[in-house]
């Protein structure tokens, strides 16, 4: 049988990132949380934990992690199943940053209006958001990756496409009205971080050129994105859906619109028998008919 008190300090410590926020969380002392994690070790001969900065689950601590996430939604399930009563222990998701930019602000508020089950959501790129599915940190993400996980299930939502924009300042000021594929890339563009890989994707199957980082800007925001693009000093590549009304007012323009990059989204999840993960799904699926 396994120790389940000593699973849910595994979890609460990846999941805060912090023993102390941990023990918190479980209402024990820090020096409980850390007792239960060594004697689950002891158990299973072998570290779970990586103790750094960020605190990482060793491979068998990513099974276990999976594992007591499973049960608890399993256990949910059975329990609204009996009881009637929805579930009370908060789910974990994985959603990329431009769909949380966008369109998840709708799903999390027609989801709320219909459950009292928390949404604990994971920001990642969207070609991450699988792995933390797998490695067990969630139990359902957005990815731009259609097979499912082992035990799982997804289903194709749409698609996001990305255009090219800027300001009519810009394409006077850097582009000098030359709205050439040369003559963009040589301007400053604005991409997410280092491990940005739109702009690279869309240069190659867009632009048909290899990709270059060196007129880029770097600026970890989805948000902010807009926000410096229409300050006129950058262009970038930004989801349609974020700047339909800027368009349309032409306070932003878009480059190449016949050039548009269309990412496929899949929303991924473990095949638990969860009422609650099936009301959060047809939300998403109602969303997405709209939106992607």
């Amino acid at each position: 049988m396994m120790d389940y008190k000593a699973l849910s300090s595994l979890h609460a410590v990846l999941k805060f990132q912090s023993f102390d926020k941990a023990a918190q969380y479980l209402n024990l002392t820090q020096s409980a949380v850390s007792q239960n994690i060594k004697r689950l070790e002891q158990e299973c001969g072998q570290p779970l934990l990586i103790r750094a900065r960020p605190v990482v689950a060793t491979a068998l601590g990513e099974q276990l992690l999976a594992h007591f996430n499973k049960v608890t939604m399993l256990e949910e399930g059975l329990r609204e199943s009996i009881e009637g009563n929805q579930a009370h222990q908060p789910i974990s998701i994985a959603v990329n940053n431009d769909s949380l930019a966008t369109w998840f602000t709708q799903v999390v508020s027609d989801f709320s209006s219909l459950d009292d089950t928390k949404l604990h959501i994971k920001a990642a790129d969207q070609n991450q958001t699988r792995a933390l599915l797998q490695t067990g940190q969630v139990v359902a993400c957005l990815s731009q990756i259609g097979t499912p996980v082992a035990g799982g299930d997804s289903i194709f939502l749409g698609y996001m496409n990305y255009e090219l924009v800027a300001t009519p300042r810009f394409i006077e000021d850097y582009l000098k009205g030359d709205l050439s594929t040369e003559s963009i890339l040589q301007s400053p563009a604005l991409i997410y971080d280092e491990h940005d890989e739109l702009w690279p994707r869309y240069q190659n199957e867009c632009l048909e050129t290899s990709a270059n980082f060196n007129n880029s800007h770097w600026y970890p925001s989805s948000h902010g994105f807009v926000e410096l693009v229409m300050g006129g000093t950058v262009c970038a590549l930004v989801p349609s859906v974020q700047i339909k009304e800027k368009i349309k007012s032409k306070k932003l323009v878009s480059l190449l619109p016949n050039k548009r990059l269309a990412l496929p989204l899949y929303w991924h999840w473990y095949k638990l028998n969860s009422p609650v993960l099936d009301r959060l799904t047809k939300v998403i699926i109602t969303v997405t008919r709209d939106v992607l």
